[in-house]
Parts: structure tokens; sequence; C-alpha cells
């Protein structure tokens, strides 16, 4: 069989030397666009985006992006997606709708797998079925309580539905989407990609087929790859695979794209409710203000937006974050505050959590005064610096967060693609790197950018979140009004369709699909051997050294990991704020500010965690470990690791404002974040019975945690002090020797290691202690769990023991 033509057209081609790959950027006369990321390495990633631009909530991308995944023309099964995950060798299977797009991407180390899921994937999002009774079941319906039984109430159902209800319980998505809405007024922007539980059932399903003609065609698609499987290869794919199937005409081609906002001529603000369960209203107000700056197609523009954003706020010794974490207005800066680039035009948002509605225009002109002073005053050159250093090394470093390297750099560079900007120039940051060097020598550039970005800019919002009571009961009660109505004007024949429609889905969920429809992989296809890091343990003088290099991109890595000790419940219960507060307090005699100062001069951060993790042969034993971690470019590798040596051995907790400080803050983030991970914490719970990593993990990062954590703010609100237990804990934690990794690129590692050595010489003891285990008065949970949060829906889960790691 003769294989289509690849009608893909070159149109540009540039090696980029710091990330070590040659980007290729394609034309198609269907109008779709493709851009390769040449490289060397094995794991291979495939997405196709689609430009998705709602003009109302009801959620129609998202509710198409689940629904387009179950099922398609040559794949007619009741759910390919989740069916192939157990049929391929994937590093990584996903579906994403943004605000702006809707993207599919995946990866595979193998070359079978990796074709098998692009013809999965691309017969999935132009050939779908979009059956009516997926849409019913991703989207929504109306059942009844009792399915058969229409004397029950009327109840919405659907996964996006549900989805969304958990997502708009969380007080931080509350204030985000209510943000976005006073900032774009007109575009896109102004509605909920994901869609609102009041407008979701406003979506038909005709409206739904609309959307996907006019928006999943090629001319509105955007095709990225990365790897070492060429480019024309990957094109000869999609075109077997879809092109060449789609009877694509120029007159059918119609441009998708977000339209540029109208600009306020003056300041606007606006105030709105959430929802609280606690009759206790203090203090829980959000106050925060938002500018609307320029598009984000421009490489230069986006790293002065961050290196202003990251001089204002980056640290507790950056200005506006000063301002707002001392302000007696509220208890600390909003987790908002920062600059927003995934939008086609950028913005710039700051402002305080725990104050109160009255507090508003006093809030307001603390800020606008903290940047009418940088304004006037400037900011000091090697304060500059040392943000352009933390620029640099944000922009330089692919961090992953469980994504593969190959879909870092695609997201990278994808608002670029999607607005139909310059991707390659998001990649090559070098020279624009070395532009702003110059730039910020000169003295009048901050005070510029504050200028013109903000205080001479009208586009400005200020938006108040304030606690409400009874919001919660009257959603509820407005929500079950609708299904009221909508059951006074059902007639028999809509009962009967309603009654028809639940019986059907739960016919279809029972159905067993054809399974040798898929393509799958076989354990023929599998290599024997893999590839794997050789990071051989370096005998030093000093630490024992694990050492690694890999391309970097001339970012050092470093940890020092060492074993817990036994400790009692008090001391266990103190652990996770000891690790929070740890590397935000002052350190060899220095106080918090200067010792964060020269952590942004010298570090990409420290951070401290501590793991306890069961043994891979045996799940009933385990071990625990405390990490200090920080990475730097490699000319700062000597800085970074005496910082984090000082903040491992000398930590100064005789801070007891900064410590009240922290705690509170933390407190009030966790608490804020129950509701948008609510699936989280309910696994957690579920699994605490089973294990004791489950029980510990559970007691320490749980809904039990928070709630201790909450309890430990008011006390220190009260006047308690935590410095002293504090102290005792951290020395008790360095009773254990630490070992210490390092990574970096080839010929940094060598040097690296032995500047860790030079370091920690005489700064060892020698001696082993016992290893963790949990206290003895840890009441294990026992028997199911539930807690009662302020949410829209309900989250559960179950865990079952299995079988050990090494099994």
């Amino acid at each position: 069989m003769s294989l289509p033509a690849n009608r893909f057209v070159l149109e540009r081609t540039q090696h980029v030397d710091a990330l070590d790959l040659t980007v290729e950027a394609y034309s198609h006369p269907s109008g779709a666009s493709h851009f390769h990321l040449s490289s060397d390495y094995d794991e291979n990633v495939f997405m196709v985006a689609f430009r998705t631009v709602p003009g109302d909530s009801t959620g129609v991308a998202h509710i198409l992006e689940h629904t387009v995944l179950c099922g398609s023309e040559k794949f007619p099964v009741r759910d390919p997606f989740f069916l192939m995950i157990r049929r391929s060798l994937n590093t990584f299977m996903n579906a994403f709708t943004t605000s702006d797009y809707t993207a599919y991407p995946f990866a595979s180390q193998n070359r079978k797998d990796y074709r098998n899921l692009m013809e999965v994937y691309l017969d999935a999002v132009f050939f779908s079925r979009l059956d009516p009774l997926d849409f019913a079941q991703e989207g929504h319906r109306v059942e009844f309580e009792q399915a058969d039984d229409p004397a029950t109430p009327l109840v919405y159902k659907g996964v996006v539905f549900n989805e969304m209800k958990g997502d708009t319980s969380s007080p931080m998505s509350m204030l985000y989407h209510g943000m976005q809405e006073q900032l774009f007024p007109t575009s896109t922007y102004h509605y909920n990609s994901g869609g609102d539980p009041a407008h979701i059932p406003d979506l038909s399903y005709e409206a739904l087929l609309d959307f996907y003609r006019t928006h999943y065609q090629p001319g509105n698609a955007v095709f990225m790859t990365f790897g070492n499987i060429p480019a024309a290869e990957n094109q000869a794919m999609f075109e077997e695979y879809a092109l060449s199937r789609l009877n694509v005409h120029e007159e059918d081609i119609k441009p998708i794209a977000v339209t540029p906002e109208v600009r306020y001529r003056q300041p606007v603000s606006h105030e709105f409710g959430y929802p609280v369960d606690d009759d206790d209203l203090d203090g829980k107000t959000h106050i925060v203000l938002g500018w609307l700056l320029g598009p984000n197609t421009d490489l230069e523009m986006l790293l002065k937006c961050h290196l202003l954003s990251d001089v204002l706020l980056d640290t507790s010794a950056s200005p506006l974050r000063h301002a707002l974490e001392k302000t007696p207005l509220a208890r600390g800066a909003s987790p908002l505050c920062g600059f927003e680039e995934d939008h086609f035009e950028t913005s710039f948002v700051c402002g305080v959590e725990g104050s109160e509605p009255e507090h508003a225009e006093a809030v307001e002109q603390l800020i606008l005064d903290v940047l009418e002073k940088v304004a006037e005053e400037g900011i000091d050159e090697s304060r500059l610096q040392a943000v352009l250093h933390q620029l640099e090394l944000s922009q330089r470093e692919i961090g992953g967060d469980g994504y593969p390297y190959g879909l870092q750099l695609i997201f990278s560079c994808m608002s670029a693609a999607i607005h139909r900007g310059d991707p390659i120039g998001l990649l090559n940051i070098d020279p624009v790197i070395e532009h702003l060097k110059e730039q910020i020598r000169e003295p009048d550039f901050i005070r510029t950018l504050v200028r013109e970005l903000l205080l001479d800019n009208p586009h400005r919002v200020r938006v108040t979140m304030k606690p409400d009571r009874q919001l919660g009961k009257t959603l509820l009660d407005e929500e079950r009004a609708r299904l009221e109505a909508l059951r006074r004007s059902l007639g028999d024949d809509q009962v009967e369709d309603i009654k028809r429609l639940a019986a059907k889905l739960k016919e279809r969920q029972a159905q067993e699909d054809d399974l040798e429809l898929l393509p799958q992989v076989t354990r023929e296809d599998i290599p024997r051997q893999g590839r794997f890091v050789d990071a051989p343990a370096v005998v030093a003088r000093s630490l024992p050294v694990v050492a690694a290099e890999a391309g970097t991109n001339g970012i050092g890595y470093h940890q020092l990991t060492s074993s817990l000790p036994p400790m009692t419940l008090e001391q266990l219960t103190l652990l996770p704020v000891y690790t929070q507060v740890v590397t935000e307090i002052g350190s060899a005699g220095r106080g918090y500010l200067e010792t964060q100062h020269l952590q942004h001069e010298s570090t990409g951060g420290i951070s401290a965690f501590a793991t306890v993790r069961a043994l891979p042969d045996d799940a009933s034993r385990y071990r625990g470990y405390l990490t200090l971690s920080s990475r730097t470019l490699n000319p700062r590798a000597e800085e970074m690791v005496r910082l984090v040596q000082e903040t491992a051995l000398s930590p100064d907790f005789d801070e007891p404002e900064r410590l009240k400080e922290l705690v509170t803050q933390l407190a009030m983030r966790r608490m804020n974040a129950v509701a948008g991970n609510g699936h989280q914490y309910a696994m957690s719970a579920a699994a605490a019975g089973l294990s004791p990593v489950g029980a510990i993990n559970d007691y320490l990062a749980g809904i039990p945690g928070i709630r201790r954590l909450s309890e430990l703010a008011k006390r220190l609100e009260s006047g308690a002090n935590l410095g002293t237990e504090l102290a005792q804990l951290h020395g008790l934690l360095r009773q254990h020797d630490p070992m210490a990794l390092a990574i970096a690129d080839p010929g940094h590692v060598e040097p690296l290691v032995s500047l860790i050595d030079r370091t920690w010489a005489d700064q060892v003891s020698g001696e082993t202690p016992a290893g963790f285990a949990v206290p003895q008065d840890m009441a294990l949970p026992a028997g199911d769990q539930a807690f009662v949060v302020t949410t829209q829906v309900n989250f559960c889960a179950t865990a079952f023991p299995t079988v050990a790691e090494s099994h």
C-alpha cells in the first residue's frame, strides 16, 4: 500500500545552542503548522493542540476534550484513552483544556508504542464519534435521584459538571476566575473555559458539535514533536492517520484567534463573596490588584515583565512582598501574586489574604505607594543582578514536575505557537538575557518599567473577595430551584426519556469492549535492557557524594539527605512545620531578610522536605529521610554549597515574629487548598489504615496535619513561642550525618563534588544513631473516615493493599 504524500513545507530551522537541539517550523496546505524539536533523546513527545476560544462559561471546550476521547471512527470502543494506558509503554498520556487551547500530548521511549498512540490520538481528535451518550456522561445530564423513580428529585450529573463543582469550591480558584472576569471584560478569558456549574447545563449537544466542527479542523491545529524521530517520519504519520483522510478546502480554513482586550480608561473595582461554613468571618477576605499588560509573543518584553515581578515580589526582602507580609491590614501576601503569561495578553497581580472588606482602599493605596517609591528611588543594581540570576535560572531549567523533558520544552513555547508568534524565539533565550544584562545597568531601567507597565497603566482592577456564611446554601437552593422548575415542566414523554437515558448509560458502562480493536505493544516489543543514569557514590574525605553528569543547561544541582532519627509524637508533629520554615529564616548569624537576599542572589532557592518510604521488598518496613535541595548556575556553585550547609547546620529559630508569620500563611494556604485537592486528601486518608507509611504521611500531610497546623497558628497568635521546640528538633535531626547529591553538565560535576567535600571537612561526626520509627503513642486510623469541608461536591476514595514494589 502506498503512503500519502508528505505535504509539509519547511519554513525555518534554527539550532538552539543552550538546549542542544534544532527547532524546525513547517506549514501545511490545510493551514496546520508543525514545530519539531529535533534532539537525540529516545523519549519522543507528541502533542496536537487546537485553538479553543469559547464565548461563554458552559465548558464547551472542556466537555469536548473529554468527549472526543470516548471513541472514534477507527477505534469505536467506549474509552480508548484509558484502555490504551494499559496497552502501552507510554511515559506520559493526558489531555488539557486551557483558557485558549486544548492539547492532547503523549510520550514514549518505544517506537512502536509511539506510532500506536499517534494513530489513536489523531483518530480521536479528527474523527471522533461524539456519541450523545458520551456527551451526557462526560458533560451534563439530569437524572432522578433514584434513576428509575420519577417521584424522587432531579439531580445534575456529569463528569465535567462534578469536576468543575469541585474546582469552583476552591477559594483560590474563585479568586482567580473573579480576577480574570474583571481584567478581561470582552475576550474569551472573561469566561471559565473549564465551565461554571451554573452555566454548564445550558450547553446543548448541537452546540458541542458546532464547536467541534469549527475548532477541530487542520487549519486550527498546531502539531508539536520532540525527540530523535525525524520530522518527516512524524509528518508521514500525520498524513497517513489524519490529514490525507480530510477533505480540506481553502474556504473551510477559518482562522480562530483571541481578540485583543478592550482597554479600561480608568481603574475599576469589584467585590463578591465566597462560601464558608465557619461563623467566624474575621480575617478571611482577599484583596488583590491586577494590571493587564502586553501580548505574550515578545520574548524580551516577557522577560522584562518577569524581571519586574521578581524584583517586587520574589522574596520577603523584595519591596512589595515585604510590605504585603508586614502590613497590619492583612495576614500575608496573596498566593495569586505574580506575573501571568499564559494568556495572549499578560497580567500582573498582587494583593493580600486574611484581611477585611473595609481595608480594600487602604491595601490598594499601600501597593501604589510601594510602586511609586520604586519608581522614584529605583532598585540597587546588585539586587537587579540577583533577580536576573533567578530569571536566567528559571528560563534555563526544564524542571519536569512529572512531565517529560520534551513536553516541558513544548509547553515553554506553546503560547507563541498558539497565538501565531515565534516559538523558536521563546526557546532561544540567551541573546535576550545578554541584552537584559546590559539594560539593567541603566539607572532608569526599573523605574521606567514600573511607571509604564503599572503606575501609568489605567487598565487596573481591584477585586475584593469576602467570606459569606449563607452563600453555599444560596447556591444549593438556586440549583434545587432550577431543577424543581425543570421537573414541573416535564411531560410524561420527557420523564420517560430521562429514565431511558439513565438506563442506557448504565447498560453501556456494563458492556465489554473488544480490546482487539486497539493497537498494543507486546513483550517482544520491550527491550531486554534499559538505559539508566550512572550515578556512582564518590568516596570523599567528608561526606559520601552521589554524582552524575547530565545535560543540565548550565545548572548545578545539590542535595543533602540524612536519615530521620527516632522521634516522639510531639517532635514528629512539628516535622512538617520545620521543613517549611527552616529555609525561610535566618542562618549563620544573619537575619532572615539578609539570608533570603543571599539565597536569591546565588541560588534558585533552598527547599526542605521529609519523606517516609516503604522498603522495595516489604511495605511494612520503612525509612525516613530529611532533604535540603538547591540549584544554581554553574558559576555560583560555591555560594550555593555554602548556603545549603549553613541552612543545614545553623538556622536561627530565635525570630518569633517571623515564625508566626510563616506558620499563619502556611495554615491559611493549606486550608484554602483543601477543596482544590480533595481527591488527594481522600486517597491519603483511605491509605492511612493500610500501612505505617500511609499512616505517617496522612498524619503529617493529610487533613489531620492541616487541623493541627491551624491550631498551631492560633496558639502563635496568642503569644506562644515556637522557636525553642524547633531548635530542639533541629538538634535531633542533625544527629545523622548527611550524604550529598551532585548533578551538573559534563566538566562541572567534579568541581562541584570538590566544593562539597571542602565545605563539609571537619563537620561530620561519623556516628550512626538509631533509625526512624513510628512513635508508639501515634494512633493509627481504624476503619472508614470522613471529614466535613467547605465544598460543593464529595471526594471519595477507597484504598486496597497490594504487593511490594519489587514483587
